[in-house]
Parts: C-alpha cells; sequence; structure tokens
C-alpha cells in the first residue's frame, strides 16, 4: 500500500511538474510574440520632433557653432559613420540609431550648453560627423554622386523614425566595431 501511494505521489509530482513546463513555455512563446509585436510598433513609430527639428553643430576645430536641419545634420553623420558602399538596410539603421541619440543628448542636456550648442562634430565626445565638401572629397571620382545619393536615401527614408521605450527617445549607444563584427559575420 505505501509502495502505491508513493508512486501516486510521483505520479501527481510529475504531472505538475510537465503542467507547470507547459505554461513556461506557453506564456514564453506569448511574451515573446508580444514583444516582438510592441518592438515593431516602437520601432516604426513616427516622432515628433517638435523643437529638435533644427540642432545647434559645434564644429570642435573651429569652436563655432552652426544651426542646421537635424536631417541634413544626419547625412553627415551617416557619412562619418559608415561606409557608403553597406548595405541599405545598415545605413538607414545608422540613420534611425544617430537620429535617437542627436535627439536624447538634447533631450537630456548637452555637455555643449555653455557654448550654446546642442552636439559637436567629434566622436569622441558625441558622434562623427562630416561636411559633405570633405566627405565627397575622400571618395573617388566616379563613386562620390551615388555615394553621396545612397547616404540622402538612408537618412531621408526613416525621417521621423526614432528609438523610443516608454514614449522617450532611448540613449542609443553604438560603436564603429559593431558594424565590423556584423559584416564579418554575415
Amino acid at each position: 500500500m505505501l509502495k502505491k501511494i508513493k508512486k501516486l505521489i510521483l505520479y501527481i509530482i510529475f504531472l505538475i511538474i510537465f503542467v507547470r513546463c507547459f505554461e513556461v513555455v506557453f506564456n514564453s512563446r506569448k511574451f515573446i510574440q508580444t514583444s516582438s509585436e510592441q518592438n515593431e510598433k516602437i520601432l516604426y513609430k513616427e516622432f515628433n520632433y517638435g523643437d529638435y527639428t533644427n540642432i545647434k553643430l559645434l564644429h570642435t576645430a573651429t569652436g563655432e557653432v552652426e544651426e542646421i536641419p537635424l536631417d541634413i545634420y544626419l547625412y553627415g553623420v551617416v557619412a562619418g559613420e559608415m561606409p557608403a558602399d553597406f548595405e541599405m538596410e545598415a545605413l538607414k539603421a545608422q540613420a534611425i540609431v544617430a537620429r535617437t541619440y542627436t535627439i536624447f543628448k538634447i533631450m537630456n542636456g548637452s555637455k555643449h550648453k555653455e557654448q550654446n550648442a546642442d552636439i559637436c562634430d567629434s566622436s569622441l565626445c558625441c558622434q562623427a560627423w562630416i561636411s559633405k565638401e570633405n566627405r565627397l572629397a575622400r571618395w573617388e571620382k566616379d563613386k562620390r554622386d551615388s555615394n553621396w545619393q545612397k547616404i540622402e536615401n538612408s537618412v531621408n527614408s526613416t525621417i521621423g523614425k526614432v528609438i523610443l521605450y516608454d514614449g522617450q527617445p532611448i540613449n542609443a549607444f553604438f560603436h564603429s566595431n559593431s558594424r565590423r563584427i556584423y559584416r564579418i559575420t554575415n
């Protein structure tokens, strides 16, 4: 009789464990599906730039501050951060991350407020930025127009897109080695 009770208890324990495992698997799939849907909605949600349509860019070499439209500024960031021969989707991702990073920095107080600037052109402090003229001069003549057009398209096709968490832009850290690892492994 005691053996039968032990056997029954083992069956009940096994059944409980099986049911709990099933619940965990079912709930994790539901969570993953919900998270994916939320991430897609968040990433592609249009963001109202509001006060951030123009930015004040500090040129570190000269100390001058230039006010330019945010998306025009992003041409120089994408051109400064990534080679134009990268895939268009990678350039678009760079544009979204750079836009998000810029808006976050401005919203949360810039180190450059004393100079009356929102952000600077140095990758040591903020993010790399290069003027169109300087970027064109570094490319081969026959690739200049097509490369710059690709940079402009990557930014223009992502206008208004930022990465948000709880409705606010995230601190979108990124570094140049991320793209190198991606290119090597894919």
